[in-house]
């Protein structure tokens, strides 16, 4: 094997990889969060999955027929020039890091129902050492990050077919028949709830950022980024309705940990440390993911010019450590912050600005695409059909989100400009 093909992956590393960004903490947050919604939450959950699955296909279509794989800030670059490059590459790079510490904060949550309560500054200390490991771990090289993720992986799938299973003969149908919340009309709540269903599928596109990292990247990547978000889609549901079908919505609604309750009712026993272990490692596997993007999308951009050249250094494995590091302590800032205005007391606004920004990413992309079938008059009508129709989803739930969904987007573009031009004017760039 050359010396080249050692730091790859390959494409069962890959699929580990896509379905770890996906699957962490919003297996354990959404079935409470979509209770809310009532019944409606399901049919949410089914249409953000559709739209999900429609936009993975669209990276797969852009990977399999444009010059090169990669992210959204890839093909915002090669098809709409360097200023709106940095501009989506920025809010990308931001986005795969930023969002960490809600994760972070479910993963300390459930280590406290296996080894007791942490004191604040004890919980925060816990945080810091969950992302000063998994960035240690990734500057190590991606195929250690990848193996990293391969074992996480299986001990992620074992509870979350071991629950759909038990659930099974233990479902009340009667907690499917309550109706939509009041003030709210059908299409309203199907709308929002499909808004918050897509937090579970942020992070499908992040396998294209580290295709110059992967075997055979114009059959591995496609395949990976589609099949690993189908996968989530059909584990999330089953979780998701085996959660609503055993606990009461009313109650569900206001439960902190479905998970464990589920289970504990189930298997009719206290499970609280062991599930406590298993959702630590689900988000432990999910924030590795995480991680390694951050730092992949960053040397990405770095090598095509859009970032300073330090993001591109990398050591003698080829991880960009400058990178990894620079996220690290962006995320370490962010949860010392946290400290003083905690999340939790506003996750649903939390989770609706998050997945607004990636819904604004994958419009570029899609748009990318578009352009790209235009420019090089290559239509095909199916490859156009999934197109148009992952465009109407991510405007449709776009307009249900509230103004102050917005507002981070709004931010981040605002800081973005003046590193745009201090980049402009080290890289000269444009």
């Amino acid at each position: 094997m050359s010396e080249d093909l050692k730091n790859k992956i390959g494409f069962w590393t890959f699929l580990s990889i896509v379905i770890n960004a996906q699957i962490g903490a919003s297996i354990f947050l959404l079935p409470a969060e979509l209770a809310r919604f009532r019944a409606f939450g399901l049919i949410g959950w089914v249409i953000g999955g559709l739209g999900a699955i429609m936009i993975a296909m669209v990276f797969a279509f852009l990977c399999m027929d444009t010059d090169k794989p990669g992210g959204p800030h890839t093909y915002a670059r090669m098809f709409f020039g360097e200023k709106v490059g940095f501009f989506v590459t920025w809010i990308y790079w931001c986005g795969s890091w930023a969002c960490n510490p809600i994760i972070i904060a479910t993963a300390v949550n459930y280590l406290c129902c296996a080894v007791g309560d942490f004191s604040p500054t004890g919980k925060l200390i816990a945080e810091i050492s969950i992302v000063l490991s998994l960035t240690a771990i990734n500057v190590k090289g991606v195929k250690c990050g990848g193996y990293l993720g391969n074992i996480l992986l299986i001990l992620k799938i074992l509870p979350l077919v071991v629950v759909p299973i038990l659930a099974f003969g233990n479902i009340h149908h009667e907690h499917f028949a309550e109706h939509t919340p009041a003030g709210m009309s059908v299409t309203e709540t199907i709308l929002k709830s499909s808004l918050v269903a897509c937090w579970a599928f942020v992070g499908l596109e992040e396998g294209g950022a580290a295709a110059h990292s992967v075997i055979n990247p114009k059959k591995t990547v496609p395949w990976g980024i589609v099949l690993g978000t189908t996968f989530v889609a059909v584990v999330s549901l089953l979780i998701t309705v085996s959660v609503f079908g055993v606990i009461p919505l009313a109650e569900l609604e206001k439960n902190g940990a479905p998970f464990a309750t589920v289970l504990g009712t189930l298997l009719d026993g206290s499970y609280d440390k062991l599930i406590g272990i298993l959702t630590f490692i689900m988000c432990y596997g999910s924030l590795n993911a995480w991680v390694l993007f951050s730092g992949q999308i960053a040397q990405s951009a770095s090598n095509e010019g859009i970032f300073p050249k330090c993001f591109s250094k990398t050591s003698c494995n080829g991880s960009p450590t400058t990178a990894l590091w620079i996220a690290c302590l962006g995320t370490i800032a962010i949860l010392i912050i946290n400290e003083a205005t905690p999340f939790g007391s506003t996750l649903s606004e939390f989770l609706d600005m998050s997945v607004i920004i990636y819904l604004a990413l994958y419009l570029v992309a899609i748009v990318s695409y578009v352009t790209w079938a235009v420019k090089n008059k290559k239509y095909s009508w199916w490859k156009l059909l999934i197109t148009l129709g992952a465009f109407a989803f991510c405007i449709l739930i776009m307009s249900s989100s509230s103004i102050k969904s917005l507002y981070a987007l709004g931010i981040l573009l605002l800081i973005s400009i003046p590193v745009y031009f201090n980049v402009r004017k080290r890289n000269a760039v444009v």
